[in-house]
């Protein structure tokens, strides 16, 4: 604890008017020492503050002036407390910089990141707790539709399971899996993700069917108003010793929060020779277009058309399509 060293009055008295007046002098010169102080005094109460941060130095300068109002080293002193008041002012600055910053590292963390869903059938990059329901009508008797069930455990971690359909005629394939993003930082706005999932199903084309699918899906945020996304899908048929090669791009323009435009491609491709048929590579490549709408942060609609560019024996596949898609985003988030 500083202490403040004051110079004490000694008592005095005397019954004689000379003393007395003498003793007055006196006591006029002794109160005139308690408000002012000497070098010794100063030089030794500074020291006794090295090592004290700026905010408890000025505390103490002020006491001092309390004790000696007329200090021959008030104008040092009053110098000294300005100076450390810029100090302590700038120190004040930089523990509220050092907070946020560490709070923004934080949020980088844990925050959700707003990645749109694909356009119909297929899985997003980014671990969400969603439900989404979209429908698909194609040229010539193609009634398809998507059904998917999605629920983050951990921001970063979440399984999936739904039944779509995807060709000729009628029929289904319920899919099921899990995801892990290895990577989902705000700051950068990338989201990598692996994916694994098994397909048992049944369409008019491939018939009855059983798939493992291995699958890698990047999106990249750089501003608010553009995303893009790709992913890479195998499907390794279990039932046919059969596999493709699955891949996705689509790119999402959002001049508006409420308001974005979508284009997308998607390929498959085959490279296994097929029996009955004079060649070893067959492929589809389609390309989509369309309007994504976010009514509520919760609920994202997209409404488009697909029209395939090239194609070598899959033609069966959507030949042409116009579709609607709904996901409604749960409020609730992981904690982690």
């Amino acid at each position: 604890m500083l202490s403040i060293p004051l110079l004490a009055a000694p008592a005095w008295a005397s019954d004689d008017d000379d003393e007395f007046e003498e003793d007055l002098e006196d006591e006029d010169l002794l109160e005139e020492d308690e408000e002012t102080d000497d070098r010794d005094t100063y030089e030794g109460f500074k020291k006794d503050l090295t090592g004290e941060s700026p905010s408890e130095e000025i505390d103490a300068w002020y006491r001092y002036l309390e004790a000696y109002p007329a200090s021959q080293f008030r104008m040092e002193i009053e110098r000294r407390i300005e100076a450390l008041e810029e100090a302590a002012f700038e120190e004040l600055m930089k523990e509220r910089a050092d907070k946020d910053g560490e709070e923004g590292r934080v949020d980088a963390k844990r925050q959700e990141m707003d990645v749109a869903e694909p356009a119909f059938v297929g899985i997003g990059a980014n671990p969400r707790r969603r439900f989404e329901f979209g429908v698909l009508w194609g040229y010539s008797d193609f009634l398809n539709y998507d059904l998917t069930f999605e629920w983050a455990f951990m921001r970063k971690l979440s399984v999936f399971g739904g039944v779509n359909h995807v060709g000729r005629g009628f029929g289904g394939t319920i899919q099921a899996g899990a995801k892990y993003a290895l990577v989902k930082d705000v700051r950068t706005g990338i989201v990598l993700t692996g994916a694994f999932s098994i397909k048992l199903g049944y369409n008019g084309l491939d018939r009855l069917h059983f798939i493992i699918e291995p699958q890698v899906l990047f999106a990249w945020l750089p501003s608010d108003l553009f995303q893009l996304q790709t992913s890479l899908a195998f499907d390794l048929r279990v039932d046919r010793l059969n596999h493709w090669v699955l891949w996705d791009l689509m790119a999402v323009i959002t001049p508006t929060d409420v308001f974005g435009i979508y284009v997308q491609s998607k390929q498959r491709h085959q490279i296994k020779p097929v029996d009955g048929v004079g060649t070893q590579y067959m492929a589809f490549y389609q390309a989509g277009v369309g309007v994504k709408i976010r009514p509520t942060p919760l609920i994202e609609l997209t409404v488009g058309a697909n029209v395939p560019y090239f194609w070598r024996l899959y033609k069966d596949y959507e030949y042409f399509g116009v579709h609607a898609d709904v996901v409604f985003y749960f409020a609730s988030k992981p904690k982690k």
